[in-house]
């Protein structure tokens, strides 16, 4: 995995997004095994906050947080199945210690957002520090936000534009980058051709940050807007369209968006394109809808129910097995004893969900109990599905979990 990385034509919308499509499509993961993948130690080492992707070549990318350390500096990795490890392939403040831009004292814990893969052929994603924020968001972090790229197939990280906002969540196609900062639900639009940075504040209220937002096949950009309302419904939120040209073009309510406007507020979560270039994503309550794009007039945004056959659960991970049909994922929900851990399989053509106990695998031959897994859509070339997150033992353990089919 060292040294240069032979040039590929650029990747198509699907793998732009970290999830190309197998082909022929394949049946749901309905029985399923996991498997840890060993995340490799560095100092101040903490957790996989959603941060995944993949690139043309079928390479799986993440970033893992660090805190506890001084100044806390979040690492990037490379992993290329069947390998036995990842690849450490820098960290934020080296690398902004090496572009002559790191401040005195300067941190950045986190690599939040995904990866992207723009036509260009390289990596975009962001960083971003949590020091000094307060979480009703009335002061933005010390240290704010960098927009990142990496140039491939050299692994040369190039630093885009600093930003007074956390940049928490990185979506694109084509040529146009998107990055999302909060508080307020700051915009960035980022033109890989012509190096161009616009930015409009979309809005949000209070301290409340979506932990994810759309792109689709055009370079359209979705993101919710959260106002506060009244006492029978505290909050309005609806899904707002952008062009290219970053103007608005329409606004569509979100019903079951989330339920309050504080930090535990996850907003947008699992987040899934699939072959005929619509898109569904879930909320944090667990709620699916579906994006379908329009020519020459704004798209339709449709609610299809609950993810969970339950009803309400913690749905951050988004799948498909097929790239139509089947979509399935990681849900986290209140159940008689305590909280469960479970795989769910959804069937669009049926509108029905089925979900079984997730299974993880003993860790140094112990239980793991209930992981915090947030947002992933990543899959390599045999369709297997990679959750992210943390549990602790001990201490807190990043964690990166392949699920495949039991047969396989």
């Amino acid at each position: 995995m060292s040294g240069r990385r032979p040039e590929l034509p650029p990747p198509s919308y699907a793998e732009q997004m970290g999830c190309s499509f197998t082909s022929p499509a394949r049946a749901p993961l309905d029985s399923i095994a996991t498997q840890w993948i060993d995340v490799p130690e560095f100092s101040g080492r903490w957790a996989i906050w959603g941060s995944t992707g993949r690139d043309k070549q079928g390479h799986l990318w993440f970033g893992v947080s660090a805190h506890d350390v001084q100044p806390p500096s979040a690492h990037l990795f490379e992993f290329a199945p069947p390998a036995a490890r990842p690849m450490d392939r820098g960290n934020v403040v080296d690398e902004l210690r090496k572009a002559g831009l790191l401040r005195p004292g300067e941190g950045q814990m986190k690599i939040h957002s995904r990866f992207v893969q723009a036509e260009d052929g390289h990596l975009y994603f962001s960083s971003f520090d949590e020091q000094g924020e307060d979480s009703d968001g009335s002061k933005l972090p010390t240290w704010g936000g960098h927009l990142w790229r990496l140039r491939l197939p050299e692994y040369r990280w190039e630093h885009l534009r600093a930003t007074p906002e956390a940049l928490i969540a990185v979506a694109g196609s084509g040529r146009w980058i998107y990055a999302l900062g909060y508080f307020n639900h700051m915009l960035y639009q980022f033109d890989c051709r012509s190096g161009q940075l616009r930015s409009r504040a979309i809005g949000a209220a209070g301290g409340h940050i979506s932990r994810n937002f759309l792109c689709d096949h055009r370079g359209h950009c979705f993101v919710p807007r959260v106002k506060t309302g009244g006492i029978a419904a505290p909050l309005s939120v609806a899904l707002v369209e952008l062009s290219t040209e970053f103007v608005e073009l329409g606004q569509t309510p979100l019903a079951h968006y989330t339920l309050t406007t504080d930090e535990t507020s996850h907003g947008i979560t699992g987040v899934q394109p699939l072959a005929d270039q619509s898109l569904v994503f879930t909320t944090d309550q667990g709620y699916l809808y579906r994006i379908v794009p329009r020519e020459g007039e704004p798209a339709e945004v449709t609610p299809l129910g609950w993810m969970h056959p339950e009803g309400r659960a913690y749905v951050a991970s988004l799948f498909t097995s097929d790239g139509s049909r089947h979509l399935m994922a990681a849900a986290t929900r209140d159940a008689a004893g305590g909280q469960a851990l479970e795989w769910v399989v959804r069937d669009l053509a049926t509108q029905t969900s089925r979900a079984t106990t997730l299974e993880l695998p003993l860790y140094q031959n112990q239980p793991v109990g209930i992981p915090l897994l947030y947002g992933s859509m990543t899959r390599d070339e045999l369709g297997n599905c990679y959750l992210a997150g943390v549990f602790h033992r001990n201490q807190d353990i990043p964690l990166l979990l392949q699920i495949r089919r039991r047969s396989d």
